[in-house]
């Protein structure tokens, strides 16, 4: 059985590797972060908006890589006078415990697992090439277990 990939590419450059949700782009969790995270993208319209010394564009924080591009972000925000120190404090504070987190987490992109080509949804949005497809073969151990399973029930 295949079933499409989802189509999120993470900061290390490897795509999701889940199944993406029924007619969508995503899988479970990558459609709920975008949703979550669509209201702090800012558009056109709300840039003049920003309060200068006040804002950073950060992305979402789901590896360690992504939680070092932040701390770059921040970094350099705070060294060109762009941030204010008190909230390059709270940001910094928050990524070490997002730092502490991801600790654990095994993200090595592997190169041929790599994403080579990107296209843009309307959103602005990266997203790998469509048609990447996740085949999935039952083991044959399982499929006996299964049955043994199956076979206990009704003798009992």
């Amino acid at each position: 059985m295949q079933y499409p990939l989802c189509r999120h590419i993470k900061t290390n450059g490897l795509q999701c590797q889940a199944p993406s949700l029924t007619g969508a782009q995503y899988c479970y969790f990558h459609t709920r972060l975008h949703q979550r995270h669509s209201g702090f993208r800012h558009t056109d319209a709300t840039r003049n908006y920003l309060i200068p010394g006040q804002h950073v564009q950060l992305t979402a924080l789901e590896d360690r890589e992504s939680v070092q591009i932040a701390l770059s972000v921040v970094i350099n925000a705070l060294a060109t006078g762009q941030l204010e120190t008190r909230r390059a404090t709270a940001l910094l504070y928050g990524l070490q415990l997002a730092s502490m987190n991801t600790a654990r987490l095994r993200t090595e992109p592997y190169a041929p697992d790599v994403v080579r080509s990107v296209h843009s949804s309307p959103d602005g949005l990266d997203l790998a090439d469509p048609g990447a497809m996740l085949t999935f073969v039952p083991d044959e151990e399982e499929d006996k277990e299964e049955e043994n399973e199956d076979e206990q029930l009704l003798s009992s």
